[in-house]
């Protein structure tokens, strides 16, 4: 699989994968695996079954729309999960020692804070649990008191995928010309920042989805 370290400004590590056709939209992230789930509940009709697929509706369309809000990263850690090798593509800037601690390092730190998110979510979502047969009958929508469940999902895969790269000894390194332009670039003010120019790039790379995720990052 395909990684791409950037430093979209000084003291600030990237690392980005194209993902097919969005990172949203792969069969395994956890819009497929609640779309699965549905498709469960779809061929066992009854009263429970019904309730519980009209809010599971409800859960991931308000899960889905806050995911746009969390860091883009975690999305490329979830895909890492799924990697037998990394085809790592860096600056010619740096050398190949370099990359590769840049990479531990960001993956390590990543590591411990999807650790500490997935423990923190946890314990709010056997709260949660526990308060169901409270929360439940409540008029109005209380998907809030869903969400953390899901952020436990995905906290989850995203700290699989991650120890998944940790644990990957075939690794290859490629130092690519592109992504120096775009850290020189990036490295500017944001005002200064040349998006069309940036999206060129990006198509010259075959990463269509780059621009939006580095423009998180700007």
């Amino acid at each position: 699989m395909d990684f791409y370290l950037i430093r979209p400004q000084k003291n600030r590590v990237t690392l980005f994968t194209q993902g097919q056709p969005t990172l949203l939209e792969n069969p395994e992230s956890t819009k497929g695996l609640m779309d699965r789930w549905l498709a469960w509940l779809e061929h066992r009709p009854s009263r429970l079954t019904e309730f519980l697929k009209n809010l599971s509706v409800v859960v991931r369309d308000y899960y889905n729309r806050l995911e746009h809000r969390i860091d883009p990263m975690e999305h490329v850690f979830k895909l890492m999960r799924h990697a037998s090798e990394i085809r790592l593509h860096y600056s010619p800037m740096l050398r190949e020692t370099q990359a590769t601690e840049i990479l531990e390092r960001l993956l390590v730190k990543q590591q411990n804070k999807h650790a500490f998110w997935l423990g923190v979510n946890s314990l709010v979502t056997l709260c949660v649990i526990a308060l169901s047969p409270v929360l439940v009958p409540l008029p109005g929508p209380n998907v809030l008191f869903y969400y953390p469940g899901l952020r436990t999902i995905s906290h989850f895969l995203a700290w699989r995928g991650i120890r998944r790269g940790l644990q990957l000894n075939s690794r290859f390194f490629f130092p690519l010309n592109e992504i120096f332009d775009i850290e020189t670039m990036l490295n500017q003010e944001p005002k200064q920042v040349d998006i069309e120019r940036l999206r060129k790039i990006a198509s010259l790379m075959k990463l269509e989805h780059l621009p939006h995720f580095l423009e998180r990052y700007i």
